[in-house]
């Protein structure tokens, strides 16, 4: 006989969401010793997800995170470079190997002289990446 669990995801109640639920329920309870049920966090300022609607909320929040440009100077891009091995080197972009949350990370670009950094999903195929920079240099060639 298969015993299955019911996994839920506690997140607090506002636009705080930083990309991790606050806490994770299996079968209406917290895993570890004297762990809180759900009828507590349902009386206090949680919202409980399913897996379901916890994936659509970890998107929704990658999508507005993600692919946020700004241009930097050369002297942090070199050290974001030496901090940590690099990620993914490429063509002079690179992830930081230490996720900023989830498997978010930053990421960093040299192109034409001038160093750029944003946030992605370590799976991010290079190919949006970059096209997303070019997007972005793009944008602001013509607002200037």
């Amino acid at each position: 006989m298969a015993f299955f669990y019911v996994v839920e995801f506690v997140i607090k109640k506002g636009d705080d969401f930083c990309g991790v639920p606050f806490s994770i329920l299996e079968n209406g309870r917290e895993r570890w010793e004297g762990g809180k049920d759900r009828a507590h966090y349902e009386t206090e300022e949680y919202i409980i997800l399913s897996h379901a609607e916890y994936e659509k909320k970890v998107a929704e929040f990658c999508a507005a995170f993600c692919g946020n440009w700004k241009e930097i100077t050369e002297g942090r891009y070199i050290e974001m470079l030496e901090i940590l091995p690099p990620e993914k080197w490429e063509g002079g972009g690179f992830f930081i190997m230490e996720a900023h949350t989830l498997d978010i990370h930053s990421f960093y670009q040299e192109h034409s002289g001038k160093y750029y950094e944003a946030f992605f999903r370590i799976n991010t195929p290079r190919n949006k990446i970059i096209n997303s920079l070019y997007e972005f240099i793009n944008k602001k060639a013509a607002l200037a």
